[in-house]
């Protein structure tokens, strides 16, 4: 077809127009779809070339991140040795000084003891003494007669504060700076067992019992009336010499 059949087809031939049209149109599409490919390959290529990156830098960030985590783990772990043995060692100086206080008080406390124990003992015999002396004193000054009072100790057997043999009597005695209803109850069980030791002792003899004491109880008051056992301070009776004769 010639240019002029062509040029007088575009002016009068609307088929031939439409025609051309498509064909421009589908060759346009064509082209704009073949571009539109194009563009999405290399889209896609570069998502997939983003998408490697982005792994090999997660990968990166996990593995610098393993290494950080075990560079702190190990930190981590020198951190709470070091503190265990500072621990220990402040645990182990502690206890020498814990031990060393506690010995200190454990002398003390024995020193203590020894003096508290001689200061009672030092009490105890000289109570004793005065026992000794006021009932040698009240002896004589009642009966007319006069007396040694000493301690009686029987092996295995009973030791008793107060003793002494005159005439046809043998007085037993209890010293206490505190006493009460189970001194008495004690001291009538030894002498039970003296007698079946010694019989010698009380053969045609009457029994006297004495409980000396300088802070006695209600109840030791009361059963030492009813044993008629004479119960004494010293400075006051308690019950009546003449009636445990």
């Amino acid at each position: 077809m010639s240019a002029e059949e062509i040029y007088n087809k575009l002016r009068n031939d609307q088929e031939f127009i439409q025609k051309l049209a498509d064909a421009l149109a589908d060759k346009v599409v064509v082209k704009k779809l073949e571009e539109l490919i194009v563009e999405i390959a290399r889209l896609r290529e570069d998502q997939n070339k983003m998408r490697e990156e982005f792994a090999k830098e997660m990968e990166k960030l996990r593995a610098d991140f393993s290494a950080e985590m075990v560079k702190l783990r190990e930190e981590f772990n020198r951190e709470i040795l070091k503190l265990r043995e500072e621990f220990n060692k402040e645990m182990v100086k502690l206890r020498e000084e814990f031990n060393t206080q506690m010995e200190k008080l454990r002398q003390e406390m024995n020193t203590h003891f020894k003096q508290v124990a001689s200061m009672v003992e030092n009490l105890t015999t000289s109570i004793e003494d005065d026992a000794q002396s006021y009932l040698e004193w009240l002896i004589e000054k009642e009966m007319g007669v006069s007396v040694k009072i000493s301690r009686l100790e029987v092996e295995g057997i009973a030791e008793i504060d107060l003793f002494a043999e005159f005439g046809n009597y043998v007085l037993l005695g209890e010293v206490k700076s505190r006493a009460n209803r189970n001194v008495l109850n004690d001291l009538m069980r030894r002498v039970e067992k003296l007698k079946m030791a010694k019989p010698e002792l009380f053969k045609d003899k009457k029994t006297i019992l004495v409980i000396f004491t300088l802070s006695p109880t209600y109840d030791l008051i009361q059963a030492c009336k009813e044993n008629k056992v004479y119960l004494t301070t010293g400075s006051r009776n308690l019950t009546e010499f003449k009636d445990s004769l």
